[in-house]
């Protein structure tokens, strides 16, 4: 695609943009599972997701681990989400891998909507972390590759 154009501000702004635009979607990405991650260790967010999960079929995780259990789980499935995502900066295998569970996590998510019978921030936000998860898996597996070929 040739994104250069014969104005010199917005082939400034591209150029800025091209450099950091992967940079902030990641941050973003990282923010938010690394505070909805942290969330799942306390009792506010163990109870907010009770009524949420036992209707779904992720009530699996309680009659596994009981209530905070399955709080804990999906805490710590948050937290090496976006460590992998974190490592991706300088390890794109990472990267992908956190990438990967991003989409699995949005999916999941999604998966809950027909039990749920309803659309809220809890789905909203998954469908954006879908298309987020994408753009880096795809940046990540590019990078990757770049990595493969000069061995």
């Amino acid at each position: 695609m040739h994104t250069t154009t014969q104005h010199p501000l917005l082939n400034k702004m591209i150029r800025i943009l091209s450099k950091t635009d992967i940079a902030i979607l990641r941050l973003s990405v990282i923010f938010i599972f690394a505070l909805f991650g942290t969330y799942k260790w306390f009792d506010f967010e163990v109870q907010a997701l009770e009524p949420l999960i036992s209707t779904t079929w992720l009530n699996v995780l309680y009659t596994l681990f009981g209530v905070s259990g399955g709080s804990y789980f999906l805490g710590v499935m948050e937290t090496v989400t976006f460590l992998a995502l974190l490592v991706g900066f300088s390890r794109p295998f990472f990267g992908a891998l956190g990438a990967a569970l991003v989409i699995i996590t949005g999916i999941t998510t999604l998966s809950l909507l027909p039990q749920l019978g309803k659309v809220d921030s809890f789905i909203i936000k998954d469908i954006l972390l879908i298309g987020a998860g994408v753009v880096l898996l795809k940046h990540d597996l590019v990078r990757l590759n770049e990595v493969l070929k000069k061995r």
